[in-house]
C-alpha cells in the first residue's frame, strides 16, 4: 500500500499545515488511506475521505469531537479529514483484557447514543438496511444468478422483519457508530479513550449499535446477553428488545460478510477478506438455527 502522488500533493497543499517534516502512510488496521502529518508545531492524522459518505464522516468527527468523543477536527473538506493525532494504540491491541475492552467500547456508544442529532438535518442518514445492502453488489461476477437472488431473499426478509418489529413496538432511532469494531477505538498514553472512523454513523435503534458491536467484533453469540446487560448498568433508561436484536444480529453477520467480499481484491486490504467473510456467514448460518428462522445457507456460496 502506497500514497500515491495526486494525494500526496492534495495533502501537501492544504492550508492546515505549517512546515511539514515528514508524511507518513499509516496501514495498520486502515480500511482507507490514513496519513501521519510530522509538522514542526504537531502531528497530525489525515484521512482521505469516500465521497460517498464524507459529509457524514465530517459532521460525525465534529459533533463527537465537540463532546470529547474524538480527536478535535482540526480541518475538513470533500477530500480530507484532519484530526489532532493521538499517540497510542487502538483498543484491540491494548493489554486490557477482553471485559475490559468490551466495558471501554460500550461506553463510547452509551454516549455517542446521548447526542442530540439537529432537527431536519440530514447529516447522520437514517440506516435503509436494503439500501445499505445494495450498495455492496457491485461485482455481478462474484455470484451466479441462483446466489443472487438468495441474497437478495434474505436482505427482504430480514429488512422487512426489521422494520416491522421498529413500527410495532415504536422503537426509536439514536446516533450510532454502525462499526465499533475495537480498532476504531484508540487508547491514548494517559489511557484515555477515542471514537474515530465515521463513515458507517447512522441514525438506528440502540439494538443496531449493539449487534454489530458483537458481530464485528466476533463476539460470541453466547456473550451478548453480557453486553446488553454491560450497556444497560451505562444506560439505565434502556430496555432492550430481543426480537429486534436478534435480526440485527443477522444483519450484522449478513452485510459485514458481504463487504468482505465486495473488497476482497481491494490493494489497500492488509488482511484476509475471504476469511473474515467466512466467519461472518458460518456465524450468520449458526445464529439463524439457533433463532430457529429459515434462511437459505450462506456459507455455500463462498465455498
Amino acid at each position: 500500500m502506497t500514497l500515491i502522488q495526486s494525494d500526496l500533493n492534495s495533502l501537501k497543499s492544504l492550508p492546515c499545515f505549517n512546515g511539514i517534516v515528514e508524511v507518513r502512510l499509516l496501514t495498520d488496521g486502515m480500511s482507507h488511506t490514513c496519513v501521519k502529518v510530522i509538522t514542526v508545531e504537531q502531528d497530525f492524522l489525515a484521512k482521505k475521505l469516500n465521497k460517498d459518505t464524507a459529509n457524514t464522516e465530517v459532521f460525525s468527527a465534529l459533533t463527537c469531537s465537540a463532546s470529547g468523543l474524538s480527536p478535535t477536527v482540526i480541518y475538513h473538506d470533500t477530500e480530507w479529514l484532519v484530526t489532532v493525532f493521538i499517540t497510542g494504540t487502538s483498543l484491540a491491541k491494548s493489554e486490557l483484557q477482553s471485559s475490559s475492552q468490551i466495558s471501554t467500547a460500550l461506553t463510547l456508544m452509551a454516549r455517542i447514543h446521548l447526542l442530540e442529532p439537529p432537527q431536519n438535518n440530514q447529516s447522520f442518514p437514517t440506516l435503509d438496511t436494503a439500501k445499505s445492502v445494495n450498495r455492496l453488489f457491485t461485482n455481478p461476477a462474484s455470484f451466479n444468478k441462483h446466489e443472487r437472488l438468495n441474497l437478495i431473499s434474505v436482505t427482504e426478509t430480514l429488512t422487512n422483519d426489521i422494520n416491522a418489529q421498529i413500527a410495532h413496538c415504536d422503537i426509536p432511532n439514536v446516533v450510532c457508530h454502525g462499526d465499533l469494531n475495537f480498532t476504531n477505538i484508540l487508547i491514548d498514553n494517559s489511557q484515555n479513550p477515542w471514537l474515530i472512523d465515521f463513515e458507517c454513523t447512522h441514525l438506528a435503534p440502540v439494538e443496531f449499535d449493539l449487534a454489530m458491536f458483537t458481530a464485528v467484533n466476533n463476539i460470541l453469540p453466547n456473550q451478548l446477553s453480557k453486553v446488553v446487560s454491560v450497556y444497560s448498568t451505562l444506560a439505565p433508561s434502556y430496555r432492550v428488545d430481543y426480537k429486534l436484536l436478534n435480526y440485527y444480529v443477522l444483519y450484522s453477520y449478513f452485510i459485514n460478510g458481504l463487504w468482505y467480499l465486495d473488497n476482497i481484491n481491494d490493494p489497500k486490504a492488509d488482511c484476509d477478506f475471504r476469511t473474515l467473510a467466512i466467519e461472518q456467514w458460518s456465524a450468520f448460518d449458526s445464529y439463524a438455527i439457533k433463532q430457529v428462522v429459515d434462511f437459505p445457507k450462506l456459507l455455500p456460496i463462498i465455498y
